[in-house]
């Protein structure tokens, strides 16, 4: 019997992405049904539960092993070359990573999907200084091309997640990208289509200058958290 040829890793990694973008839209609609404070730690704290059971239920109903993300994983270095690296010890928020069955040396034997999690929306008047629209940019999708962080080293996609708290994610959306237009001016704008929905989903293409591979895919992700994040009461 002629046996089918495996896959190459390209066409696995795909299938990695999607897998996981899938897992964290399906936890993302529920987190939308919960009750939060306005605290970007404690929401991801809500979520990982909700990411555990999604990948449970799906491990049974495909018969397949899914891992839950790995909340706040260290970057650790993967060859000798590395432990001096301004990166290392950096925590994106979840990592999802894939073994390379076609690695040809021990620094492609596992690639990293790297997921950075962010606030959006009008802080409160207590701190006007912080903005999170602009620390979506800065601290967010400037982390994917940057030496002192290096998200998404060695994969061609990442995920960037944003909790809506306030503001119309319309809004949301112009100032994230007026605010790449100062600070990643070489990037395209994200663009979305905002519907009823409490998830949005977008693709933003990458040139990356300081990270390789340069050709970058970094997917946004955003959650419409205003029902339960909104109103007197909430712990900032």
């Amino acid at each position: 019997m002629t046996r089918l040829p495996l896959p190459s890793f390209t066409i696995l990694w795909q299938r990695h992405k999607k897998l996981y973008c899938e897992i964290f839209l399906a936890a993302l609609q529920e987190l939308c049904n919960k009750k939060l404070t306005v605290n970007e730690n404690n929401i991801s704290l809500v979520l990982y539960p909700i990411l555990n059971k999604v990948c449970f239920c799906l491990s049974k109903s495909k018969n397949i092993e899914v891992p839950t993300p790995n909340p706040e994983r260290p970057k650790f270095p993967v060859i000798e070359n590395e432990i001096d690296d301004e990166s290392i010890g950096k925590r994106p928020d979840f990592t999802c990573n894939h073994l390379n069955p076609f690695a040809e040396s021990p620094e492609e034997h596992e690639i990293p999907l790297h997921v950075e999690c962010k606030l959006l929306g009008q802080p409160k008047p207590s701190s006007p200084s912080w903005k999170f629209n602009e620390n979506y940019v800065t601290n967010g999708i400037k982390r994917f091309d940057s030496k002192s962080h290096e998200y998404g080293k060695r994969a061609s996609s990442g995920l960037m997640i944003g909790y809506i708290i306030s503001m119309e994610p319309k809004t949301i959306l112009d100032e994230v990208n007026n605010c790449q237009r100062r600070e990643l001016p070489d990037n395209p704008c994200i663009k979305f289509t905002f519907e009823k929905e409490k998830t949005f989903q977008s693709y933003q293409k990458l040139k990356r200058k300081t990270i390789k591979p340069s050709d970058f895919n970094l997917i946004h992700i955003w959650a419409d958290l205003r029902r339960w994040t909104s109103g007197e009461g909430v712990a900032y």
